[in-house]
């Protein structure tokens, strides 16, 4: 089931706001159908579920605040696991209001390591909502178009341009355009869940009651390996203008940011990335030669010339529930300088020079430094 919603709002001339809400929800059901004989029938063996779970979502409450071991948004989400486990455990009738043996923080079967524990208390505590009211795993299976995530709904993102700054009379003297962008793009997905063979429910009560033996967890109807958060602003403010000296720049901060939580080691992965572009640019028509040649002062040509600069700060991290550390495994700062000149001589003849160089510092000692640099001259002939 795949759900898309793009709207286009219009609040003041010149100022566009484009709406996207999207939900994508994909299920499938196998099972082995087996006659045994003696007029019972087809028995159903080995039913199967698998699938995936990804909508339009927003979590702006920590786009820009420390989430690593330690921070603030860490501590809330292990302090959200027991508010979590008590709500699972006073709804569940196998627990009953019975504490976990090894820790009364938790409630029997929903310990701090539950997937039915993390997956709220993350999303709560990465999104900025309160644990006592935060959605949790539905495992009410009535068929194949149940869906175990319902209660997460999908949350718009958006752009915006606003192009009505040359009509202001002090910047129309300079100006021919002017652009203003502003865009953000999050997600909530679950990536492939699964069910379990070992999920058993003693009286068809609607919840789990089969404990494992290992962890004194209860066994989920699904198995969820991982969930991810994952947000950008691409850009958070960028600006495009063009002067009437036909003199053009472009500006950019942009930043992204995501979340993973691993069921399987129990860690969150987390990428964060800040990045700065800057772009001018100088077009000249009929360029104006220093001596004339041959009575020729003025050429019926065009030439281009380009500046982009750019700086880019990428970190990863890996904070690790068991043992409460953070470790950066990977991560480099990327600063690149490009110039570029087009000099269309005719119609049939254009002439590119440029010159690139990126220099990428990491931030972990197993990379080195890397400084590449290119350069060279095109000629194009048609």
């Amino acid at each position: 089931r795949n759900i898309s919603i793009n709207a286009t709002v219009q609040p003041i001339q010149d100022l566009r706001i484009d709406l996207t809400l999207t939900q994508s929800f994909n299920k499938t059901h196998s099972e082995i159908f087996t006659d045994t004989g003696g007029g019972t029938g087809f028995h159903h063996l080995n039913p199967y579920e698998g699938g995936s779970f990804n909508i339009s979502y927003v979590a702006l409450n920590t786009m820009f605040k420390n989430t690593a071991v330690g921070s603030s948004v860490y501590n809330q989400f292990l302090n959200s696991r027991p508010v979590i486990s008590q709500r699972l455990g006073a709804m569940n009738p196998y627990t009953n209001g019975t504490p976990d043996p090894t820790n009364k923080a938790y409630a029997k079967g929903y310990g701090q390591y539950s997937q039915d524990v993390l997956i709220p208390a993350f999303i709560a505590a990465y999104t900025g909502k309160n644990p006592s009211s935060a959605a949790l795993i539905d495992y009410n299976d009535q068929n194949i178009q149940s869906n175990p995530f319902k209660y997460y709904l999908p949350l718009p993102n958006w752009r915006v341009t606003y192009n009505g700054l040359t009509k202001l009379p002090f910047l129309s003297k300079y100006f021919s355009n002017f652009v203003i962008n502003h865009a953000y793009t999050g997600s909530l997905s679950m990536n492939g869940f699964s069910t379990s063979l070992l999920f058993h429910d003693l009286y068809g009560l609607g919840f789990p009651s089969f404990l494992d033996s290992t962890s004194g967890n209860y066994i989920p109807f699904y198995q969820v390996p991982n969930v991810t958060l994952s947000q950008q602003f691409n850009p958070l403010i960028g600006f495009d203008a063009t002067l009437r000296n036909n003199i053009s720049a472009h500006v950019e901060i942009r930043k992204s940011k995501m979340e993973s939580l691993s069921m399987i080691d129990y860690q969150i992965a987390e990428n964060k990335s800040t990045e700065y572009v800057i772009g001018a640019g100088y077009r000249v028509k009929n360029v104006k030669l220093p001596v004339a040649i041959f009575g020729i002062t003025r050429l019926k040509n065009e030439l281009n010339i380009k500046l982009d600069i750019g700086f880019r700060d990428d970190q990863s991290s890996n904070n690790y529930l068991a043992q409460n550390i953070g470790i950066t495994s990977r991560g480099q700062k990327v600063l690149r300088i490009s110039p570029s000149i087009d000099y269309i001589v005719n119609p049939k003849l254009t002439l590119h020079l440029f010159y690139d160089r990126q220099q990428t510092i990491p931030y972990v000692s197993s990379s080195y430094p890397i400084t590449t640099t290119q350069a060279g001259i095109t000629l194009r002939f048609i």
